[in-house]
């Protein structure tokens, strides 16, 4: 504070000084003109004529001054507030319009950020290396296929040039990999071993689970919150059964790290021991799944059995990810020109057919600094989308503003004119210009922060969709402050350059005469509101194309109930019961839920129906009618009253019942499509359906109305369904509905009780009504719908601000034009019409652009429509009819108010 005082100080000093030096010279040489004969006056004069003009010479002088551009600065800076305080209502809407527009841009690069950016919270993240591996699709059918699509478990994604990319491997090629590698420092595996029983003190829980190999927390250089972390000794089959907790559980179940190290905890039944807690910023390798539990490799063959022995062997069953760290000096190609040769003979070395030889994996190495990549797989896309369209609500912003520069810029061509006349350079006042603009964007770049604070929240929100288990968090790092930094300057560059330029080359003369704008002024404001209204009718059409998509999946015709219904799941199995018990315990509790006072009905299978083919099917292999096997159908294990809870209609035959027991004979219930399309005209029930892989037959005995099975978004608006008896195939996890009088969820603590009652080992999980998972499975159609929705309501209002701004001060500037056409007789509703004629030419001009863009545009957002082309005339018509009455409602205002202007006054005013 006494350094700035003493700047200032000193400033005013040297001016001080440098204003009577110049005097002194001024009298000094007067008094010589006076000496040869002037009189004193014409002295004076003539002197000051010779020295020219005052202010500029001090400016020079000053230019050699070191503190000149922080005196001028802070000049300017006086003078934009001064200027800022004086157009209250101007400043306050542009830093309003700039707070909406950079708000938005940072709350989607703020998630961006956290997606597509951040890196992991370990040590080195650079270093870190993902492997992958690609290969040409396999046929569907072939033992390929089969190996794949059963190990890899749904983890693998489309490649360029149509090819498959993985992160799945076998347990072979990890050890193959492992072993005399010169390249990692240290290689490690993982496999995600999803929802797990967790129990703890009598309490049960799910939890999810990661499985890892020993060097995991040492190859992420992770340090622990206390206890110690899993090493290789902990990752052998013989080894005691350890467990590492994440940070959130050993708070949320036992009050903080170090009360967790040393208790005994059930896995599935299985007892371990709690040896670790992972850091409180350590979430895994993935960002879109944080583990609640991290257990050995190894000791999946203690929880899943048989199951997990046969993974091991198997060099065709691709289930292990793995990533490395490179030792140093070692780059990535280096570590890719070594392993993929080595990974070539060992896959080499599975392959038993010339066709598979020929579509053996190729392995590739990606960075690893940021993860796993599903989060990105998953919102990249639509992120862009959504950050193109906040982008260009921020250019229409700016050009809002920069339009409304121009415009005031008309008030002060006077002002402009004085300074440039009394020697101002015109350098000098375009930057003083430019500092009010960044004035202006800096004002609003920091209450865009605000905005985007609540922006990140309810983007999360709306992506989350009310999971708990969210795993996206976004937040205004460093990182995204600059970011937004450098936008408002950006910004305040872009919107504040052309009005300073435009205003500060008036024709002096006529400027001082009539401060009133010119033609090029007008033509630089009308490029901009066309621009503004070919932007907004871009961001219209794609909010068009959202909503109608979000309609179209909305009255999509489901084939069964959506209302009244509670769904939740029970895993018996996972708590120690085992076949043919679990079909009987299983029965019991959905007896007791009927019994529940308000339930009408109560049933059971292995998953809902919009989930279905997400977590298993009873039955794999094919199914045949005689000699022809079953293409494309579905299979879906359903318990007793499944289609009469379901409101499904029966068409023929009957449902299957309490008759269809663990021993009585094998039953189907067929869809009407399947029946159909295999027995034509005839009756199927009493046919049968052949399970070779199972060696029995399924006799049907009713046909089901179609249905849509799997998500809303299937391609075939029925599938071909096959139910069979789910206590005849013994499912793991189970799915109950319960139809209910009114709300679903008051009858959540009813369930909860029944099955702390029947076995406190447990718990109730994806507790949800039918109707709120059917909107999850288009969450992201509704969030894009909503969002797109905004953003469009936003560009308008901008854009109707800007075309009422432009249009007020244009007729402002006519007022002498429109006091003599009303003096000689013209009409109000003439004058409205001059008015209005030309805002509705400028939004013809901005559609006539717009409409060949957006019909380019739209085909970068097809892939996110559902029955509705990226053309589809009712959005574009819809998008123009809305922004056309947008246009004619801003400008009619102004036109009214040109209609009332009373011709005495203007032209006494002219």
């Amino acid at each position: 504070m006494l350094r700035r005082l003493r700047y200032w100080i000193e400033s005013a000093r040297r001016s001080e000084a440098l204003r009577e030096e110049m005097e002194l010279h001024l009298a000094e040489r007067a008094a010589e003109l006076q000496a040869d004969g002037m009189t004193a006056e014409c002295a004076r004069a003539e002197a000051r004529r010779r020295f020219g003009n005052v202010g500029l010479k001090r400016e020079e002088s000053r230019e050699i001054w070191i503190t000149r551009f922080w005196s001028e600065l802070g000049q300017d800076v006086r003078y934009g507030c001064r200027t800022m305080t004086a157009n209250k209502a101007f400043s306050a809407l542009a830093v309003l319009l700039l707070a909406l527009g950079i708000g938005a841009n940072t709350a989607i690069y703020s998630l961006m950020e956290s997606i597509l950016l951040r890196s992991l919270p370990v040590a080195d993240p650079e270093s870190l290396v993902v492997l992958n591996w690609h290969s040409r699709p396999p046929q569907e059918g072939s033992r390929e296929w089969v190996h794949v699509i059963h190990g890899v478990q749904g983890m693998a994604w489309p490649g360029d040039k149509g090819a498959m990319v993985s992160g799945m491997f076998p347990y072979g090629a990890f050890e193959t990999l492992r072993e005399e590698n010169p390249v990692f420092s240290t290689l490690f595996g993982y496999f995600n071993g999803l929802n797990r029983n967790l129990s703890i003190h009598g309490q049960a829980t799910t939890a999810s689970t990661e499985y890892v190999t020993g060097e995991y927390f040492r190859g992420l250089a992770v340090s622990p919150a206390a206890g110690r972390l899993i090493d290789s000794e902990d990752d052998r089959p013989s080894a005691a059964p350890v467990a590492v907790i994440s940070f959130a559980t050993s708070q949320n179940r036992f009050g903080g790290p170090p009360n967790a190290i040393g208790q005994s905890i059930l896995v599935d039944n299985i007892p371990f021991t709690v040896i670790g807690v992972a850091p409180p910023e350590f979430f895994g390798v993935d960002p879109a799944e944080a583990p609640d539990l991290y257990l050995p490799l190894h000791t999946n063959l203690l929880v899943d059995g048989a199951r997990a022995a046969r993974m091991y062997p198997d060099g065709n069953f691709y289930w292990i990810e793995m990533m490395g760290r490179l030792r140093p000096g070692v780059s990535m190609a280096q570590a890719q020109a070594v392993l993929a040769p080595r990974f070539h003979q060992w896959v080499a070395t599975t392959a038993t057919t010339d066709g598979e030889r020929a579509k053996l994996p190729a392995l590739i190495l990606n960075p690893g600094a940021a993860g796993l990549g599903s989060l990105r797989r998953r919102y990249s896309r639509p992120l862009y989308v959504l950050l193109a369209m906040v982008a260009l609500i921020l250019a229409i912003t700016c050009a809002n503003i920069a339009n409304l520069l121009l415009a005031r810029a008309a008030a002060r061509r006077r002002e402009m004119a004085v300074r440039l006349s009394l020697g101002a350079g015109r350098f000098r006042v375009v930057r003083q210009l430019l500092t009010e603009s960044l004035m202006l964007a800096s004002l609003g770049g920091a209450l865009g922060v605000l905005f985007a604070i609540w922006g990140v929240r309810s983007l999360t929100f709306l992506l989350s969709n009310g999971q708990q288990n969210f795993t996206l968090h976004a937040e205004l790092n460093w990182n995204v402050l600059g970011v937004t930094a450098a936008l408002s300057v950006v910004c305040g560059l872009l919107f504040g350059l052309a009005p300073a330029i435009q205003s500060t080359r008036p024709d002096v003369m006529p400027a001082l005469q009539n401060g009133r704008g010119g033609g090029p002024r007008r033509r630089a404001q009308h490029v901009l509101v066309v621009a503004q209204i070919a932007i907004s009718f871009l961001i219209l059409v794609a909010a068009g194309l959202f909503v109608r998509t979000l309609n179209k999946l909305h009255s999509v015709q489901l084939g069964y109930a959506r209302e009244n219904i509670l769904l939740f799941s029970v895993n018996a199995r996972q708590a120690g019961h085992r076949d043919p018990e679990i079909a009987t315990f299983y029965a019991d509790l959905r007896k007791r839920f009927e019994s529940i006072p308000g339930v009408s009905s109560a049933t059971l299978s292995q998953s809902s129906i919009i989930s279905a083919g997400r977590v298993g099917q009873a039955i794999r292999g094919a199914m045949k009618i005689g000699a022809v096997t079953i293409q494309g159908a579905s299979v879906m294990a359903a318990g007793p009253r499944f289609l009469t809870t379901m409101q499904i209609p029966i068409l023929a035959g009957r449902e299957i019942d309490d008759r269809d027991q663990p021993g009585s004979r094998p039953v189907a219930v067929i869809s009407e499509r399947l029946a159909r399309t295999y027995f034509g005209n005839e009756n199927p029930v009493g046919r049968r359906i052949t399970l070779p892989d199972e060696k029995r037959d399924l006799e049907i005995v009713g046909v089901s109305a179609n249905l849509r099975y799997g998500g809303l978004k299937n391609e075939e608006e029925s599938a071909m369904t096959v139910f069979v008896a789910v206590s005849q195939f013994f499912p793991d996890r189970m799915t109950y509905a319960l139809r209910t009088a009114g709300d679903p969820l008051r009858f959540v603590q009813s369930v909860h009780e029944i099955v702390r009652e029947a076995d406190s080992r447990i718990p109730v999980t994806n507790v949800v009504t039918q109707a709120a998972e059917i909107d999850r499975t288009i969450s992201q159609e509704v969030t894009f719908a909503k969002l797109s929705t905004g953003f469009a309501v936003l560009a308008l209002l901008i854009a109707c601000v800007g075309l009422y701004g432009t249009v007020s001060y244009n007729v402002a500037r006519q007022v002498g034009e429109i006091g003599i056409r009303m003096a000689l007789g013209a009409q109000r509703g003439a004058v409205v019409w001059m008015v209005l004629r030309r805002v509705l030419l400028l939004a013809a001009v901005g559609l006539a652009i717009s409409v060949p863009a957006a019909l380019r545009a739209s085909q970068l957002v097809k892939s996110f429509l559902f029955e509705t082309q990226p053309n589809d005339p009712g959005s574009l018509a819809l998008a123009g009819v809305v922004l056309l009455s947008a246009a004619i409602l801003a400008g009619y205002a102004p036109a009214r108010r040109a209609a009332r202007i009373d011709p005495l006054a203007a032209l006494r005013h002219e």
